[in-house]
């Protein structure tokens, strides 16, 4: 994606893939965002970072280093099956890269700064 381009919707895994892949090659860090309840997917996150000072009473956010064996694994990760309320094409809310690159919504809205 170019800086400023925003894509409103996604709604299709592989396209979702596409994109992330390409932009996890020019980023250096990570933040991935879960809500508090997310128990599962916050221990999933902390693998590859650690919790952030960050002030938010609903969630937590988890910095870390992209680095290959961080693209491996979340480039490997299924597509969730818990899709009644998104159609979520990752299991974290938000995913943010040093690049400017937002996958958020679960994947469904991406932008790029």
């Amino acid at each position: 994606m170019e800086h400023g381009d925003y894509i409103a919707e996604c709604c299709d895994y592989y396209e979702w893939r596409e994109i992330m892949a390409e932009e996890l090659s020019s980023a250096s860090a990570f933040e991935i965002h879960c809500w508090n309840e997310e128990h599962e997917c916050i221990d999933l996150a902390m693998q590859f970072g650690s919790r952030k000072d960050y002030k938010w009473d609903y969630g937590i956010v988890i910095a870390g280093e992209v680095n290959p064996k961080f693209i491996n694994w979340l480039m490997g990760l299924p597509k969730p099956i818990d899709t009644e309320i998104y159609n979520k094409m990752t299991p974290f809310f938000t995913i943010a890269l040093d690049n400017g690159f937002c996958s958020a919504h679960y994947g469904t809205e991406l932008s790029k700064e």
